[in-house]
């Protein structure tokens, strides 16, 4: 038996706070439509269910057309049981709310509860078992020690014995009742590791990265229960539509701004980033004064190689003061007057000895 466990898809999402519209409004249609590839490529690989373990919307109020396109991936994919765990981001109401519930759908409520899945051959029985988070204290699930267990949580795993949050969940109420697989989801990068002496357990991450801060493989997790069911295996599949990229380039040390643009240059040549990624260019380091590309310049060179591409200024901007100090200029008499101001932290200092140096040269600011 093939199981797919995902999470944290988060359709429907705002984007606009992450990209520019025009990106954010297309990211945001082909996160949708990355549900669509999961159930076909369920359905075309033999999967015979789908665990969604929470967040499958970002917003308690999906737009009525995100889930009118959910409901009818669950119907048409009638062969395939779908196991939904509703998330901190997720409405009671989200899905068949208006329409009869299929058949193939499972939902949850704040009640353990459990689905015996039929194994073709015989074998041992497969139970999905699954409570959402809610405002009673988290237990362990009663659970048939003879049969393959699997269950669906969403929440932070803690190993505290209880938690006050009604989403943390204690790992000790996990261990020693039978569990083979967890299926957790709240983080969104894939993270895996042994339960107890039986079982292990897997955050499989979010489907596809939203932003700059879900970057690296993201997917899901197959598992495959072998034959006769008498043994679990699990493995992860990448299988986001698009990677995304945060690459740092260090210019420290760089004179000019033709210097920093090789280095630019090199650390986006060295990435694996490719023609259909999402990518953020980030300087860190020391820029010295005298060395600030220009956003546009940077922006117009490079985003026609991404999908996406985006420039932030992350350096530490360096003013050397005592290269100023003797100079019988209007520039040496700001930098001394700056200087001799004692109430400035040396962070603001540096920031508007730089600031300054560059209005009396006449360049941008920033």
């Amino acid at each position: 038996m093939k199981i797919i466990h995902c999470s944290d898809l988060h359709l429907d999402a705002d984007l606009r706070s992450k990209y520019d519209a025009a990106a954010a409004a297309g990211r945001k249609t082909e996160l949708l439509g990355s549900f669509g590839r999961l159930c076909r490529w369920a359905q075309v690989h033999g999967a015979d269910a789908i665990l969604i373990c929470g967040d499958l919307f970002d917003t308690g109020s999906p737009s009525p057309s995100a889930v009118r396109t959910v409901e009818d991936l669950i119907l048409s994919y009638s062969g395939i049981l779908f196991f939904y765990l509703r998330g901190n981001h997720d409405s009671r109401q989200a899905v068949f709310s208006r329409r009869p519930k299929p058949d193939n759908l499972f939902l949850f409520d704040e009640r353990w509860s459990t689905r015996d899945l039929d194994a073709a051959g015989g074998g041992r029985r497969v139970c999905i078992t699954g409570r959402e988070p809610g405002a009673s204290p988290l237990t362990s699930p009663a659970l048939d020690p003879s049969a393959l267990n699997i269950v669906m949580l969403h929440g932070q795993i803690t190993e505290g014995r209880t938690g006050s949050d009604p989403e943390s969940i204690p790992l000790c109420l996990m261990r020693g009742c039978g569990i083979d697989y967890l299926a957790l989801g709240h983080l969104h990068h894939y993270r895996a590791f042994d339960l107890d002496a039986r079982g292990k357990a897997a955050y499989s991450g979010c489907l596809e990265g939203r932003g700059f801060d879900e970057c690296g493989d993201c997917g899901f997790v197959l598992i495959d229960t072998g034959p006769m069911n008498t043994e679990l295996r699990t493995r992860f599949v990448p299988f986001a539509s698009r990677r995304v990229y945060r690459i740092p380039c260090d210019v420290t040390g760089c004179s000019s701004d033709t210097e920093a643009c090789g280095r630019i240059a090199r650390a986006l040549d060295d990435a694996p980033a490719g023609e259909h990624d999402l990518v953020r260019l980030e300087l860190t380091g020391d820029l010295e004064y005298g060395c600030n590309p220009d956003p546009a310049l940077v922006q117009k060179q490079w985003e026609g190689r991404y999908h996406y591409f985006e420039y932030k200024n992350c350096a530490k901007p360096v003013v050397h003061s005592e290269d100023f100090v003797c100079d019988a200029t209007l520039k040496g008499e700001f930098v001394r007057t700056v200087c001799a101001a004692g109430e400035l932290s040396d962070d603001q200092r540096t920031r508007i000895l730089r600031c300054g140096l560059r209005a009396l040269s006449g360049e941008p600011l920033f």
